[in-house]
């Protein structure tokens, strides 16, 4: 695949120059918003290897645990009503607790981190602001949040996240506690909105292809797996990565000069004739299924790709158990963005249970 070969030659398709096809170098510094996904190796080598230690299987695994109590809870939480909005009261719920929760985020500051995270990665769209401007004041605030999060806990160290970035040392040298904002800014960026729109795309995927839905319902546990990496497949939440071409290349038979914008467009990568036998049909039990949503390898595949899929499997497959008839009951409102491939607000509809 030839999105594959691009992600993982990072010193001719760098990730320096802004990884957004609308984004240039100078937004992502005024944004303050800078982080390791826009940074190539060895400089992102070493910073990954502070997240890292955050996603340790001890990290992981107490997680996971997490999510099978939190997707009980939302479940509970809905269970009676019979109808939800299930952006707000579900498929946003359950990734922003847990992303917080492995942080550090206070619970009363989370609300707070879901709205800078919508505004920033959601700024093209007008609900959210529309402009640079907004997105700059966005990345600001997230900074500033990051800065306070880490200068509390040099202060008052926790077993979480934060206390591991702001104590560890790349090189002998400490992060910087102003550092930590676009650390927190992509953990919970990516732990939150990319999960949520995975959830929100299943609930509507299962509606739209009833027999699926069916035969996944035949055998809930078994079809998990295939069923959770399908819809990712078929989301595809984040639709593109932007790289910039640091020499003159040939690549797939296009000429390439030094200084080119290429995108790697995953949504469409993921619905490639050559990759996949009949693409356009939503398979629960699709095996293979190579689908690259996570990335294709790489210095920059994804390394919470293990946690989200556990978070979709565990929280659809509680929805499913609970209020097999859940379904999309009206319109989804898409985000307007050609980089999130994200719902805004979706009607679901169910019989009560008590």
């Amino acid at each position: 695949m030839a999105r594959a070969a691009a992600t993982r030659d990072w010193e001719t398709f760098s990730s320096a120059g802004g990884i957004q096809v609308m984004t240039e170098v100078e937004d992502t510094d005024r944004f303050q918003i800078r982080s390791m996904i826009a940074t190539d190796p060895p400089k992102h080598t070493r910073l990954r290897s502070l997240v890292n230690r955050g996603f340790t299987p001890r990290a992981v695994a107490k997680a996971e645990a997490s999510v099978r109590l939190r997707a009980r809870e939302i479940v509970d939480a809905i269970a009676p009503k019979g109808e939800v909005e299930f952006v707000s009261e579900v498929s946003s719920v359950l990734p922003v607790a847990i992303i917080c929760d492995m942080v550090g985020v206070p619970e009363p500051d989370r609300p707070r981190m879901l709205d800078l995270t919508n505004r920033l990665l959601g700024g093209g769209d007008q609900e959210y602001g529309g402009n640079k401007e907004s997105i700059a004041r966005a990345g600001a605030e997230l900074r500033e949040y990051g800065l306070w999060l880490a200068k509390s806990r040099l202060a008052e160290p926790k077993d979480d996240m934060a206390t591991t970035l702001v104590h560890a040392e790349i090189d002998g040298d400490a992060l910087p506690p102003e550092d930590l904002g676009p650390f927190i800014l992509l953990l919970i960026a990516a732990g939150n909105e990319t999960t949520r729109t995975a959830i929100s795309h299943g609930l509507l995927t299962l509606t739209e292809f009833p027999d699926e839905r069916r035969r996944w319902l035949e055998d809930l546990d078994g079809r998990a797996v295939t069923a959770a990496e399908e819809i990712v497949r078929w989301a595809t939440p984040v639709m593109h990565m932007r790289r910039t071409v640091t020499r003159d290349t040939e690549f797939a038979g296009v000429r390439m000069r030094k200084g080119d914008k290429i995108a790697m467009w995953y949504i469409a990568a993921n619905r490639d004739e050559k990759q996949f036998t009949d693409p356009y049909r939503f398979d629960v039990t699709r095996e293979p299924n190579e689908q690259g949503a996570f990335g294709t390898g790489g210095a920059h595949f994804c390394l919470g790709a293990h946690l989200a899929r556990r978070e979709l499997i565990v929280m659809l497959t509680e929805l499913l158990r609970r209020l097999p008839d859940i379904h999309v009951s009206g319109k989804p409102e898409k985000l307007r963005s050609n980089f999130i491939h994200g719902i805004k607000r979706m009607p679901a509809s169910f019989t009560p249970v008590r």
